[in-house]
């Protein structure tokens, strides 16, 4: 007959945090290490963006090959931050809870604005209306337009002679007639 171990400990929990500040709209990555007497059952990550919002729950995953390792990565807003707020909590297999961080104090990882440029290639997509199309003449026109220009830039764009151009640079005028377009 087995004898069983009884689960006299609450989980240790071992996170380290950031020494530098998160980008907004970027993941974040959290890892932690939990460690129990007898048995961990469950890693949570209690998370939010905005001090007025409710936390949100995300169970943390084992790393594999790992003994107690406990990751996540979650996606953050661009329109909100500076920071974001979270705690982390481990249940042992006797229902004992041990928190690093709490909902009423919680850790906060701060995050940085994204760069102008890096704001561009994370944006969310927007949704055209019902019976309407999603591109307007003049997003249409530049998506033609840097088309070309990859295309002379590479090379395909030359104007049937094999002399170099005379110009360092490529030239794309576009011309719209939607309102407010220049």
């Amino acid at each position: 007959m087995a004898q069983q171990i009884e689960d006299s400990e609450s989980p240790v929990i071992i996170h380290r945090q950031a020494d530098s500040p998160g980008v907004a709209g970027e993941l974040q990555t959290f890892l932690a290490r939990v460690y129990d007497d007898v048995e961990v059952v469950d890693v949570t990550l209690h998370y939010r963006q905005s001090a007025s919002a409710d936390f949100q729950s995300i169970p943390m995953r084992p790393l594999l090959d790992s003994l107690g390792e406990y990751m996540i990565a979650i996606e953050t807003s661009v329109s909100e931050y500076p920071g974001l707020q979270y705690y982390i909590e481990a249940v042992d297999s006797a229902g004992k809870v041990t928190n690093r961080g709490f909902s009423y104090a919680p850790i906060v990882l701060p995050l940085q604005a994204p760069e102008a440029s890096a704001v561009a290639s994370v944006a969310e997509p927007v949704l055209a209306e019902p019976g309407k199309s999603g591109f307007s003449s003049s997003t249409l026109l530049m998506g033609v337009g840097a088309i070309l220009l990859l295309g002379a830039l590479a090379g395909g764009g030359g104007g049937g002679s094999d002399s170099p151009p005379e110009s360092g640079g490529v030239t794309l005028t576009i011309i719209t007639d939607a309102p407010g377009d220049n």
